[in-house]
Parts: C-alpha cells; structure tokens; sequence
C-alpha cells in the first residue's frame, strides 16, 4: 500500500527533516511539507514536496483557498494532496518528531492484538509506560479522568482492520501544559506494544498518527479553535463517528522521539483552558448527536458533529464555511 508523510512548520529546513526527507525517498514514500506564513521563503526539499502559500492557493482545493494564514489547521491541505496522489495511507507528524527507524515499516491495516474492555475515560499511557513509578496523562484527557479505573484487557488477542493507528512518543511525550509546568524536565520511554482500546475514550492526538484514506473526512482539523486544541477535538469527533460504526482504534508504542521546539507555557495553558473545562462536555454533545450508521456516512456524521458543537459555542459558525469546503474537497477528490 502507498504510504506518505504530512508534516507543517514555520521553522527552518533543520537535520530532522533532511532525515525525514530521506528516509521517505528510500522508502518510496511520499513526503509533503505545508508551509505557512512564518515559514521561511528559501524553504526547499531535496526528494519531497513543499509546498508555500503561493503554491497551495493554486491547488484545486477549496480549502487552501479560504484556509487562514498562521494556523496549523493547514496541515488539512497536506492531507489533501497525499489523498490525490493515491497514498493508502496517511501518515502524519510534527516538526519536532524524530523518526526511529521502525517509523518506515509497511503499514498494515490488520492487527492481532488484544482488547480494552473499558468503557469509559482512560489514561491510555498508563498502559505503555515501563514503570508505574511514572505519572503521566495524554493532553486533552480530562483532569479528573489522569487517575482513573484501571484498565482492563481481554484475556484473549482478536485479529481486527485498524484504519486509524495512533503511536506514542519516546523522550517528550504529548502532554498538557499544566504536566509540563509540574515536571520541567520529562524523560519517558514507552513500552513497545499495541493495544486495540475498544470502547474506551481517549484522546489522540497529530504527533504521530496513520489514517488509512478511507477515514479521510474525519482527518479535518477544525481552524476556529486553539491549535492546542484542535486535534484533540478532532479525536473526539472521529471516536465517536467510528465507534457508531464499530471501527476501533489501534494505539502502537513508540516510533518517534521528540526534541520538542520551543513553547511558552503559559499561552500554552491559555490555549488548553477550553479543554480543560469542557472535553468532557463536548463527548456528552457527541454522544447525544443523531448519527447515520454506515461507512458512506462518514461526511454526512462529521457535519452533523459540527453542527452541534457549533450551536453549543465550541466552534464560530464561520467553522461551518471552511468545513464545508473541506468536504467537498474529500469528494471531489474521489471522483478524480
């Protein structure tokens, strides 16, 4: 299957990159890097596919065409162009993410792997982590879920198709800026496993994450939220759409480090407030929102999601403008 790697900066081509744009050539992957305003002008790949403002406003997108500068939601254009370029898979990752060699293996769709039987929130790190000594929560998890029920798996591995497969970080995890502003100084290493997580609810998150093309709707970043919101929302949306359609989601351990850009904290915090107070709220809103069961729907759900969210003041109703063109962007690319 045809793989490729999205990535979106406003930083300088740096050593990992060079790496990552390698490695994809070695690999026969494809590489895509989506610049923004902030990034800068003598940008350039060796093997991979960077493309500037300029060159996004000339696909024929009609989100690259309304899509706000200074946003990370423009990553969605990367996902775009990977789509029509006929990649089965889309592998996503930041800047700061530095590939292990396993990184590059063939991606597969099915799995033998065992099962959570949770069915509720879950801290899905305490499962990968070396040594229960360490504390440590998934950015977005609500705060009163980091100490939750203990997570319970099936006795028994089930093979299952995974069109949605989320791996965790080495070194400098992704966690909220209140774990940071507690611990200056993280040093994880995760446990090598892989974990069907059922019914559970986790959030999950861009740093390190596969979609098979198929789920390609529910890879919409939203803009009228926070960055440091975004993806995690995101999660919530696609958990609640694929578990309507018993698509479960396959969490993998470690295939990056992270050497992680700098941050300022305090607008990290700002820009997390909003999860803090409402994630759990806004998988109550999910949960209640009428959806169509069926794979075809998956467009037809992800609007019905935002429609919701939107009337409850989560999103502006211009969000409604830019994910519509979003869709329409995924269908058309299924008739090219």
């Amino acid at each position: 299957m045809k793989t490729g790697v999205v990535i979106t900066t406003i930083n300088k081509l740096n050593s990992n990159l060079k790496n990552i744009d390698l490695q994809t050539k070695i690999n026969s992957w494809d590489f895509c890097i989506i610049g923004d305003k902030k990034t800068p002008k003598k940008f350039k790949l060796r093997y991979g596919n960077y493309l500037d403002i300029n060159l996004q406003k000339k696909l024929n997108f009609k989100f690259s065409n309304i899509c706000p500068l200074n946003s990370y939601s423009r990553k969605n254009i990367g996902y775009l162009v990977l789509a029509k370029n006929k990649n089965d898979f889309i592998v996503e990752t930041d800047d700061d993410n530095y590939p292990k060699r396993i990184f590059f293996q063939k991606r597969y769709l099915s799995h033998n792997v065992k099962k959570i039987l949770n069915n509720s929130w879950i801290n899905i790190y305490k499962y990968f982590l070396l040594s229960k000594n360490n504390f440590i929560w998934p950015r977005g998890l609500p705060l009163d879920e980091i100490d939750g029920e203990e997570i319970i798996l099936s006795k028994k591995k089930l093979k299952k198709n995974f069109p949605l497969q989320q791996s965790v970080c080495d070194l400098n995890p992704d966690v909220d800026a209140i774990y940071r502003m507690y611990k200056k100084k993280i040093n994880i290493k995760f446990k090598n496993k892989k974990i069907n997580i059922g019914q559970s609810i986790t959030p999950f998150n861009s740093q390190n994450t596969t979609w098979h093309v198929s789920l390609l709707p529910l890879m919409y970043l939203p803009v009228t939220c926070t960055m440091r919101a975004t993806d995690i929302w995101r999660s919530f949306i696609a958990l609640r759409i694929l578990k309507l359609n018993s698509i479960n989601i396959l969490f993998n351990g470690p295939s990056v480090f992270q050497k992680r850009n700098h941050h300022n904290l305090i607008v990290d915090f700002k820009d997390e407030a909003s999860m803090y107070i409402n994630n759990k709220k806004i998988m109550e809103i999910l949960n209640q929102t009428k959806l169509k069961k069926g794979f075809g729907n998956l467009s037809t759900n992800l609007v019905l999601c935002y429609e919701a969210l939107i009337k409850n003041g989560f999103f502006e109703k211009k969000e409604f403008v830019y994910l519509k063109a979003w869709v329409k962007d995924c269908q058309n690319i299924k008739l090219i």
